[in-house]
């Protein structure tokens, strides 16, 4: 196999390596990819599919998902295109449908020059069903939350809308999601979310609450062994640099 892939970006030749996902070659051009679905720590979703891009390989024509699509063989890639931005403004008017007031959404569908169709019914919902927040969920290894219902009813959630057992409080969802969507409430040394309430282990250094007793156990649990539970991410790097220092 060869070490080098020869791309043609827009009319200009790029070195891709061999199996690079076509939005990561585009991004390391400063080409702008928009997306929703795509983080960095989450495995490749291909949901929102605002990310498509046409490319032309082996005299075929066609549209892709580039968080999806591996750079494999020399291809005309166009990112710009009528097919592209005809495509990038259907999936932008159906979520301006959904997703009217939000901003990142408002702020593509600017961008491509997308208005609301009055027809469409329209909703007030935060949430994209990109799925960063499942996948991320399971990613910690918890299944607390999922998708229910289809088409115009899908939502994300917990089992049966109630508070979920298998949910640890790490927030990890919230941290990923695009739009706000996920409610999180840290009052006093409490975190709520998803219906459930969990108490918070604040840091003895500085103070902050940094993690749920129900996230330290199964960090253990993971991880097999005890671990420092009294300090902040912050504070125990802290210490460890301050340690190294002193040799």
């Amino acid at each position: 196999m060869t070490d080098v892939v020869y791309l043609n970006v827009d009319g200009e030749q790029v070195k891709a390596r061999p199996g690079m996902r076509l939005l990561d070659v585009l991004r390391e051009q400063g080409v702008d990819i928009p997306t929703l679905c795509d983080h960095e720590g989450l495995v490749p979703w291909g949901s929102c599919r605002l990310c498509m891009v046409e490319v032309t390989e082996r005299g075929r024509n066609r549209l892709v998902a580039s968080c999806l699509y591996p750079a494999e063989r020399a291809s005309d890639v166009y990112t710009e295109s009528p097919r592209v931005r005809a495509a990038r403004r259907f999936v932008l008017t159906l979520l301006l449908a959904r997703n009217a007031d939000v901003q990142l959404v408002q702020e593509l569908a600017g961008r491509y020059g997308v208005s609301r169709l009055e027809r469409l019914p329209a909703k007030q919902e935060k949430c994209t069903l990109c799925l960063r927040c499942v996948r991320a969920c399971a990613v910690q290894g918890h299944s607390a939350i999922g998708t229910a219902f289809r088409g115009q009813e899908k939502k994300v959630g917990p089992p049966f809308d109630e508070p979920p057992a298998d949910c640890v409080g790490c927030a990890a969802c919230a941290a990923v999601c695009p739009t706000g969507a996920i409610e999180v409430i840290e009052k006093g040394d409490t975190r709520t979310i998803w219906g459930r309430t969990f108490e918070l282990v604040r840091c003895k250094k500085c103070g902050a609450g940094f993690a749920t007793c129900e996230q330290l156990v199964w960090v253990r649990k993971e991880l097999g062994q005890e671990i420092e539970d009294k300090l902040c991410p912050c504070c125990r790097q802290r210490d460890e640099a301050q340690r190294m220092v002193k040799g």
